[in-house]
């Protein structure tokens, strides 16, 4: 079986690791009611995607 021939040091260990960070969530405003979405999705407060009414929401 392969086994690693030295210690991988904490620098190296940090620099593999360097990509598994999380990101902030992107947010935009909504175009109908102003509320901030995430881009390519449907408004949760008034329904409305790209312009148009796609779900019947409690204050349409």
């Amino acid at each position: 079986m392969a086994n690693p021939k030295r210690r991988i040091s904490p620098a190296r260990r940090g620099n593999k690791r360097a990509h598994q960070k999380l990101r902030a969530i992107q947010l935009v405003r909504c175009s109908n009611c102003g509320s901030s979405i995430r881009p390519h999705h449907i408004c949760p407060s008034c329904g409305f995607y790209r312009g148009k009414q796609m779900i019947v929401g409690e204050s349409a």
